[in-house]
């Protein structure tokens, strides 16, 4: 039975994880067994991979203190998600049809969002000061702002010009790669004002939706172009992503902490927000000197990263300020000279 205090647990299911995800690529791109064996192996697995995250954070959730709502919410999506994968799974492989986009497992597959994001949210934060909330959400904004527009630059605006597909088709192919980009921006706000024992659990999750994000932009891409096929490699996105996130949850509960919790600002804290916003000037720098048009969805991006990069700084700046009125003021040395 896993129990808590001791790294043996993790390091076994982080040696199984890799050796499942690398064995899954290889099956993939080498078509052991034919395309048939192949396709089964792609569904199922993914299947797996997501229960197996599943239950992790169930009991990473059954341990855990302050961190259990965070751990049931994203097992849940992780359930959810495996729902939707079992369902592509029979129209796959039972009934031997090719699975329609939109299908009934597209729900499932966009109803795992939401659970995904709140659960990453409401992981504890070291300070409770309303300032720093705050401060977080607007961070979180202007990293997800910046990465929707260096996607929307390079991959989400090419598939909307193509207008293959309904409009429901369109959404979905958009909503996929989007809502990565705004999970991967909550996590990276959350490790930053993180303890290094938090950092590394939420940096395993942050790994998984960068996984996540891979697989489904060159789904979306693929999907759109009619060229997504049986055992395609980059399937691996999902598979690896559900045993990063396993893997978070149970580092959580079988790790422990070795550290107090720090409540001042770290470096990294003040800097992340700031670097996807350097992405965005390289993106539009390339794109302009490419001779690429600068649509008028990327504008009111750009336009609402520097109003946020404005209120970000405005609340800072405020909340120095009334942190300094708060502190006493210093003792005057020269009124705590006796006469001699």
């Amino acid at each position: 039975m896993l129990g808590t205090g001791s790294r043996r647990p993790f390091l076994v299911a982080s040696s199984l994880a890799a050796v499942a995800s690398l064995v899954f690529l290889l099956w993939m791109v080498l078509t052991v067994g034919g395309t048939r064996l192949t396709d089964a192996v792609d569904d199922v697995g993914e299947l797996v991979a997501a229960l197996v995250a599943a239950a992790l954070c169930g009991f990473a959730a059954s341990r855990s203190g302050s961190h259990r709502k965070s751990w049931v919410l994203i097992g849940a999506s992780s359930a959810i998600w495996a729902v939707g994968e079992a369902i592509w799974t029979y129209y796959d492989l039972i009934r031997g049809v090719q699975v329609p986009f939109p299908s009934a497992a597209d729900v499932f597959f966009v109803g795992a969002i939401i659970p995904m994001v709140a659960g990453l949210v409401l992981f504890p934060q070291s300070s409770s000061r309303a300032a720093h909330r705050v401060q977080g959400i607007l961070d979180g904004c202007i990293i997800a702002t910046a990465l929707l527009f260096a996607s929307w630059a390079t991959i989400l605006h090419p598939i909307y010009r193509s207008h293959q597909g309904g409009v429901l088709k369109q959404v979905l192919t958009l909503t996929y790669p989007m809502s990565d980009v705004v999970m991967l921006s909550v996590v990276v706000i959350l490790i930053s004002r993180a303890g290094l024992h938090r950092r590394t659990s939420l940096g395993l999750v942050m790994a998984g939706v960068v996984a996540f994000a891979v697989a489904d932009s060159s789904f979306a891409y693929l999907t759109e172009v009619n060229n997504y096929g049986i055992g395609n490699f980059l399937d691996t996105g999902w598979v690896a992503g559900f045993l990063l996130i396993g893997l978070g949850a149970l580092w959580q509960v079988t790790v422990p902490a070795q550290e107090t919790v720090r409540q001042e600002t770290s470096a990294m804290s003040l800097v992340a927000p700031y670097a996807p916003v350097l992405v965005v000037l390289a993106v539009t720098a390339i794109s302009l000197m490419r001779g690429s048009h600068i649509d008028r969805v990327a504008w009111v991006m750009a336009l609402a990263l520097v109003v946020l990069v404005l209120l970000r700084e405005a609340l800072r700046l405020w909340d120095q300020g009334f942190v300094a009125r708060l502190r006493p003021p210093r003792p005057d040395s020269d009124k705590f000279l006796v006469g001699r």
